[in-house]
This record gives C-alpha cells, structure tokens and sequence, in this order.
C-alpha cells in the first residue's frame, strides 16, 4: 500500500503541473507577474512530491516524513488553486467543495497509510 503512496507522489503532481506548464507558458507574459509566482510554486510542490515519492519507495528512513509534508504542501495547493488562482484550472464551475472534499479524502487516506511508517 505505501508504494502506492509513493507511485501517487512520484507521478501525479509532477503530471499535473506539466500539464499546467503546458497550458499556461504559451500565455505567461499576458498573465503578469503573478502568474509567473504561482508557476514557480506549483513547479516546487511538485518536485517535493516526486523527491518524497522517491525517497519513500526507496526506503529512505525520513521517506515517510517527507512524504507526510509533501502530502500536506500538495493539498494545500490543491485548494489554492480550487480557491483563488491566476492559473487557468479545469474545474467545472459549482464543483470546487466536490473537489476540495477529494482532496482531503485521498491526503487522509495517504496520510493513515504512512501513519506507522
């Protein structure tokens, strides 16, 4: 079960910022300064992903530690970006608590998983 944690960090945040990069750089010089900030951003939560993602299906001692702080840093952006961003997002409007509700369902599940760990 933990290596399906670490599958989860290693491929779907780096995945989805990629796809985000490729939606958003064509058009990063009209979206301003802003823009640029939260790219960075996301482009950070998503390398503390993949690393804890490594980290943890390698057997790293502080693998669980740092994957329960990726866990907590990716869910925090899940719901910045459902809340307020400059980003454009492929949320359907009226589904954002869906979302949000996701979000915390599968951070919880991922975070009793390393809870012995």
């Amino acid at each position: 079960m933990i290596n399906v944690v670490a599958a989860l960090l290693i491929f779907l945040e780096p995945l989805r910022f990629a796809a985000e990069g490729l939606m958003v750089i064509p058009t990063i010089s009209y979206r301003g300064a802003l823009a640029i900030a939260e790219l960075v951003a996301h482009g950070a939560v998503a390398g503390l992903s993949a690393s804890a993602g490594f980290a943890l299906f390698n057997k790293s001692p502080d693998g669980p530690r740092l994957a329960r702080l990726a866990i907590l840093v990716v869910t925090a952006r899940s719901l910045q970006s459902l809340t307020w961003s400059v980003l454009p997002n492929n949320t359907p409007p009226g589904s954002e608590l869906f979302s949000a509700g996701v979000t915390f369902a599968i951070a919880a599940v991922s975070l009793l998983v390393l809870r012995g760990r």
